[in-house]
């Protein structure tokens, strides 16, 4: 399990600086582990450079699995695999099944482990492929997709009734989000030629181990750059904490617990842009390696730290085909090279989008919380401890803390 959440974090700052290239000032959003969950799922049923591929942009070599067949009753039986034993390959072949095995059964154990019910936080999230009705999904993918996301392709009719698949999926997300997501897939995001649609919405609140005191809540200027401010509610807490300073980039770095096995990081550069949101070196910089480094004990130090941060709430769309297919993903969602010949015997199966919505509430008591009112807040207290002054933009994750696996990953730039 601990290589798939190194794979995870890898895919997960990828995939974040894509997005962050492509909305360079934009308030950014999204649960990696969640959409590296999801495509998980779809990679069971790949085959041959597609598979090569969703491999190489999910970090999943880091698991042992580079163009692996996942490991079946029928992979063992098959005409190549006997063959392959009958040349005297067959170590070679065991290793792979064995490997594509471990990718799957450590999604299970981790999606369990971040879970594991404890009362202390929700987190929700809904996964589903729904692919067209005549290209139907064979019993074993169906039986594996059950077996490690307890979760199982859906047919739609695309091909005839695509506007009606299109709200027979929306109300799915809807039912299963409670109502939180009443429309995941926009008018004319599918039609005729739509073959299958992933999606994934996913949701946190979590109570903070100690909660903000409220009676500060109150109005202060948010930094957006040099020229503009926009009045927040801010918030604040004089607390022992873990706290850190990473001397190349000028930025201070603190965690921020949850009740339960959960911490927010926060990364906050010393200084504003004049027209950006001054975080273009943090996010060109921040590597596997270094995001260890920062959030080690060697790097943070417990001691009691003034904090001020907005309260705020995000709620993201996003349609990743062309942030993925930049990554490497190519073949997927080709109409003419998709290879799913493992999901479905008629081989004419192509990823057409994938849709994510993340969404997250920040405030007191880290749940929902009453707007307060008081005057704008200045100055500083002089207390001689540390102060962290969110005031201006800056990057946050939310991390699982025993399996270090990045949950959410954000930017805040602007209320």
């Amino acid at each position: 399990m601990e290589d798939l959440c190194v794979a995870n974090t890898l895919f997960a700052l990828n995939l974040f600086k894509h997005l962050a290239k492509a909305s360079p000032t934009q308030n950014l959003f999204l649960s990696p582990w969640s959409i590296s969950s999801t495509m998980a799922m779809v990679y069971m049923g790949s085959r041959g450079s597609t598979e090569d591929q969703m491999a190489k942009v999910l970090q999943f070599n880091e698991v042992g699995a580079n163009a692996v067949t996942p490991m079946t009753p029928e992979n063992f039986t098959s005409c190549g695999f006997m063959q392959q034993i009958q040349k005297g390959s067959y170590p070679d072949a065991i290793l792979q099944a064995q490997a594509a095995d471990k990718i799957h059964s450590s999604f299970r154990s981790l999606s369990s482990a971040i879970n594991a019910s404890t009362g202390d936080y929700l987190l929700e999230s809904v996964n589903k492929l729904f692919g067209e009705k005549s290209a139907s999904f064979r019993e074993e993918y169906i039986r594996l997709c059950q077996k490690y996301y307890s979760s199982e392709p859906q047919a739609v009719d695309f091909l005839e009734c695509a506007e009606e698949a299109r709200k027979k999926i929306n109300s799915w997300v809807k039912t299963q989000t409670k109502g939180k997501i009443p429309n995941l897939l926009p008018e004319g995001s599918v039609d005729g030629d739509t073959r299958m649609v992933l999606v994934n919405a996913v949701y946190f609140k979590g109570k903070w181990k100690t909660p903000f005191e409220k009676k500060l809540n109150g109005l202060y200027p948010f930094r957006v750059n040099s020229a503009q401010r926009t009045p927040v509610q801010m918030m604040y807490l004089r607390e022992k904490l873990n706290i850190g300073y990473i001397e190349d980039l000028k930025a201070q770095i603190l965690e921020l617990p949850y009740a339960g096995d959960v911490s927010m990081f926060l990364l906050l550069p010393d200084e504003i842009a004049d027209v950006s949101t001054g975080l273009e070196l943090l996010e060109s910089e921040i590597t596997y390696d270094k995001l260890n480094k920062w959030t080690s004990k060697d790097k943070m130090a417990e001691d009691e730290v003034e904090v001020y941060i907005p309260q705020f709430k995000l709620e993201e769309h996003y349609e990743l085909r062309s942030i993925l297919r930049s990554m490497g993903m190519e073949d997927a969602f080709n109409k003419g090279r998709a290879n799913f010949s493992g999901m479905s015997e008629r081989n004419d199966l192509f990823l057409s989008e994938v849709f994510h919505q993340a969404m997250v509430d920040v405030n007191e008591e880290g749940t929902e919380a009453a707007a307060g009112t008081g005057g704008v807040m200045t100055g500083r207290t002089g207390h001689g401890g540390p102060q962290f002054v969110a005031d201006h933009p800056f990057l946050f994750l939310i991390m699982h803390k025993i399996t270090k696996c990045i949950l959410f990953f954000g930017r805040f730039s602007s209320p």
